[in-house]
């Protein structure tokens, strides 16, 4: 009876060990090290360790160092790094950094790295915004970035669909004192008024995906973009000068009942500030919906970490790990964008 114990304890063990062994996998033969740079925010940081350490203790003979830089910093520290040979293996950073990185040589096609199956279940629009030339460079991680209407729900119930029910609801209310302006946004960055250039059929390049790409500034619809922005600034719909900090700080302080940003700022006026905002499309302009750019934040490999195969096969179960569902919908929670893998587009979170 007692050596029945004994073999039960024994096995029982076996069990257990081998469990314990189960769950922590080598993924590579020996050890290996990757630098890791992102330009995320402090949320987004604080998720990024917390995979990062997860990651680690299924691969415990893969060390992961992150790095945090701001976006201009990142992009010009990598640039000059890889360029020696040196520098991170994954960056983490928006797609308009391809326009420097694969020029320069300096990262590989992401389906060099993680193959052509492992893109099936990524959302389609996400990966054509991560691709350059037609080749996929990129690992997308968070769709969306798109300019959009916020409206402060103290002053305004129901978000407006065209641009000239906006302005009489702003009237009305800047007759009884309750604001200055009818709308406020970035009047010194492009990005937020080319929106309205869609509305009037125009685009900024002929061919934006070309390398030849030509700016279209001479044509009836910047021309007819230019002539509205004038009667809208003439009119004291938009404050006279406004850059990103003065639009923003009219709509905390209520001056205006509505923005024009984008969902990067959603945390900062509801938790920061303790605003009720709506999130609404950009109204109609001359009959139709503005339009937009969409873009995406993701991963990429440099050239110098496929150099070395115990790199790459780490890079690659590294941008795996923090790409999968389970992972986007833990970083949605803080960057407040749409993930991009079509399983994850349809978690209840979402």
């Amino acid at each position: 009876m007692n050596c029945f114990k004994k073999t039960l304890a024994v096995v029982a063990v076996m069990l257990v060990s081998f469990a314990l062994i189960s769950g922590c996998k080598k993924g590579i033969d020996g050890n290996a090290s990757i630098e890791f740079w992102e330009q995320d925010g402090a949320d987004q940081q604080a998720v990024l360790d917390e995979l990062i350490a997860e990651f680690q203790k299924k691969y415990p003979n893969i060390a992961v160092k992150r790095v945090h830089h701001e976006t201009e910093e990142l992009r010009k520290n990598f640039t000059s790094a890889a360029i020696g040979g040196q520098g991170p293996d994954v960056v983490l950073g928006p797609n308009d950094n391809l326009g420097v990185f694969v020029p320069g040589n300096l990262i590989v096609p992401a389906t060099e790295v993680m193959g052509d199956d492992f893109f099936k279940d990524f959302d389609g629009a996400a990966l054509e915004a991560s691709n350059y030339n037609g080749v996929q460079y990129m690992v997308p991680d968070r769709n969306g970035n798109e300019l959009c209407l916020l409206y402060n729900k103290k002053l305004v119930q129901k978000a407006p669909k065209t641009w000239e029910e906006m302005i009489e609801m702003a009237e009305k209310l800047k007759k009884e004192g309750k604001v200055q302006y009818a709308v406020a946004f970035n009047q010194t960055e492009p990005f937020f008024s080319i929106p309205m250039l869609g509305a009037f059929g125009g685009k900024v390049f002929d061919d934006a995906f070309s390398s030849k790409a030509k700016p279209t500034l001479n044509t009836p619809e910047v021309k007819a973009w230019f002539q509205w922005l004038d009667k809208i600034h003439k009119e004291g719909q938009i404050p006279k000068e406004a850059d990103y900090d003065v639009s923003s700080n009219l709509f905390q302080e209520g001056k205006v009942a509505f923005l024009i940003n984008g969902p990067w700022s959603f945390v900062n006026y509801i938790e920061s500030y303790s605003m009720d905002i709506g999130i609404a499309a950009i109204p109609q302009v001359n009959g139709k919906w503005p339009m937009p750019y969409t873009a995406v934040k993701g991963y990429t490999v440099s050239r110098t970490a496929v150099a070395d195969p115990k790199k790459k096969e780490a890079s690659r179960l590294f941008v795996e790990w923090v790409t999968n569902q389970d992972s986007q919908i833990r970083m949605m929670d803080t960057h407040k964008q749409l993930p991009t893998l079509k399983s994850a587009l349809k978690d209840k979170a979402v």
